[in-house]
């Protein structure tokens, strides 16, 4: 084999394993700013807001995040869903999240961000996540991939929510739980749902509807 072949082989075998290596994270405490990417902060964590412009943020939070400025505001602007629209989009290979929060992930206007919180999540006028197990609540819209726990807001939109919904619109493309508003909608659905206008996959009704069987 010619030996500029094997020579590039090498470089391309160490740049791959490289790449391949989780990067080391700088321990802070008791305060850091969520924009100092590789950081694990320990106690209370800062800054102007977060998003998905720098998804390899790469950031552990353990304790208390707080974003004065959160792109929540802009949500209900948004021209349509952000959620996935179906398994594959849904299960499709994807990189680490942006930031992980273990305990308290609060904003004013709300947070909108590649994160996944381990805890409480609250910001006024909306929020987006990645994955919350724990609780979120916002007033205006509540937007999460996957929610494991409680979800409140006024419109609240999962692809997989295990756990409950309560608002004046709940949506989740499967759902295993309660939903509780006045309009429910969920296309698979494992459980409850009590409100003015209930569907799943089995049945519309009004008031109460249901379904146990996958």
């Amino acid at each position: 084999m010619d030996m500029k072949i094997i020579t590039l082989l090498l470089v391309a075998s160490t740049v791959a394993a490289n790449a391949q290596e989780p990067q080391k994270r700088t321990n802070r405490f008791p305060v850091g700013t969520f924009h100092q990417k590789n950081s694990n902060i320990n106690g209370i964590s800062v800054g102007l807001y977060s998003g998905y412009e720098d998804a390899d943020r790469n950031v552990h939070t353990n304790g208390i995040k707080l974003e004065p400025i959160g792109a929540g505001i802009i949500l209900p602007l948004l021209p349509q869903s952000p959620i996935s629209e179906d398994d594959a989009e849904f299960e499709a290979p994807t990189t680490p999240p942006s930031e992980r929060i273990n305990g308290f992930n609060l904003s004013p206007a709300g947070t909108a961000c590649d994160c996944v919180t381990n805890g409480f999540s609250a910001g006024y006028i909306g929020q987006m996540n990645r994955k919350v197990n724990g609780a979120s609540i916002s007033v205006i819209m509540n937007i999460t991939s996957q929610h494991n726990g409680a979800q409140l807001s006024m419109f609240n939109e999962s692809y997989v929510m295990n756990g409950l919904q309560i608002g004046i619109i709940n949506y989740s493309q499967k759902a295993r739980g309660l939903q509780f508003g006045l309009m429910n909608k969920a296309t698979k659905l494992k459980g409850l749902q009590l409100g003015l206008w209930n569907t799943n996959q089995k049945r519309k009704l009004p008031i109460l509807n249901w379904n146990f069987r996958d």
